[in-house]
């Protein structure tokens, strides 16, 4: 394996960690600012978090740029973390920053809804709106290939979603609400947010690729927009009532900071895995930018989607759930659908003419 693996497995093995931190904080209950039990419903807090971890991506650019600085000579460590651009604006990661937002208060929602296995299964999704952007901003073109691997991911994952509807009624354990309809809109909301993540990651792909700037700094700077956009909203939801399933507050509102502070006061134990989440955001944000800028953006979804089989291996070993065939067996067809986007092996082509690396100034859709 050379450090491209080890990366992406790395990558795989971080997101693996936010998840399950993330599931696991869902199912606690705590005391309300009401005196009553609550579910550990605040996907606004995550965001805020993941953008906190993000803004610390900055700070490590900027000292270690400062320590570069008085060396008066950059290690080539330091020139993959701290390369910069006359190119490159800050403001160009406003956009990307956006849609991460909203992308990331529905990937928390749906996470709450739904599983965590069938949160990174469905995220598989990302790969057909990450190509289908690909096209319009990065003049990539989609071959027959490339349609007919979109199409056997969007079975494998209509197979997952409807599996999830009928799986509620007998595999419970993590579930908040075991109302179909709660566990279907946990689901749709994970697609929706793949579609705006596709159009993220396209175009921090296009930015990172033509200004040259450091994933580092580009991350930093997403964690300085991510937390000033992140807490105007954080206000707005406290106050924003809104009804089951998607409160979970004694004030019944979208995410009650008045609940979170009240939970908090005699809960070390969460209040250590929320700052560990946000560490890992840092990593996980920082090496998912390094990954997109060498590669592309379908093989950071790619290298992303390995953590499905690192999450399989904790729900089953910890009995949060119970997985049938027929979820197997939707995943299995999601997965032939991105190993044929990537080698069209299945169609009898030769694969020495598919395993060569791809530069970074064409499509590139390997790993």
């Amino acid at each position: 394996m050379d450090l491209r693996h080890y990366l992406s497995l790395f990558f795989a093995l971080i997101g693996t960690f936010n998840v399950l931190i993330v599931k696991w904080a869902n199912q606690q209950q705590l005391i309300g600012s009401d005196g009553k039990l609550h579910g550990f419903q605040h996907p606004v807090v995550f965001t805020l978090l993941m953008f906190l971890g993000e803004f610390l991506c900055f700070v490590v650019f900027k000292l270690i740029r400062l320590i570069s600085n008085r060396r008066g000579a950059i290690a080539d460590l330091d020139s993959i973390l701290t390369q910069d651009s006359g190119e490159f604006s800050p403001l160009s990661m406003i956009l990307p920053t956006v849609l991460d937002t909203v992308a990331s208060i529905l990937l928390f929602t749906g996470l709450y809804l739904t599983y965590a296995s069938s949160f990174q299964m469905i995220r598989g999704a990302a790969l057909i709106f990450a190509g289908i952007f690909s096209t319009m901003f990065l003049n990539h073109s989609l071959t027959g290939r490339h349609w007919l691997a979109f199409f056997i991911i969007s079975c494998g994952l209509l197979s997952i979603v409807g599996q999830d509807v009928q799986r509620a009624s007998y595999d419970q354990i993590t579930l908040p609400y075991t109302d179909h309809k709660a566990i279907l809109t946990g689901d749709l909301l994970i697609i929706i947010a793949e579609i705006v993540h596709g159009l993220q990651y396209v175009y921090e792909e296009k930015q990172l690729k033509t200004s040259n700037v450091a994933p580092l700094q580009a991350a930093g700077w997403q964690g300085i927009f991510g937390l000033a956009i992140t807490s105007i909203l954080a206000i707005c939801m406290h106050y924003l009532p809104t009804v089951s399933p998607f409160t979970e507050s004694s004030r019944a509102v979208f995410d009650d900071w008045s609940d979170l502070l009240e939970g908090l006061k005699e809960n070390p134990s969460l209040i250590m895995a929320l700052i560990a989440f946000t560490v890992s955001c840092a990593l996980y944000n920082f090496i998912g930018l390094l990954i997109a800028m060498n590669s592309s953006s379908t093989t950071r979804i790619l290298a992303d989607g390995l953590r499905v089989y690192f999450i399989w291996l904790f729900v089953i070993n910890m009995d949060w759930e119970f997985l049938s065939w027929v979820t197997i067996m939707g995943f299995l067809i999601v997965q032939m659908g991105s190993i044929l986007y990537r080698k069209p092996f299945f169609l009898g082509v030769n694969l020495n003419s598919v395993n060569e690396d791809v530069p970074n100034s064409r499509p590139a859709d390997v790993i």
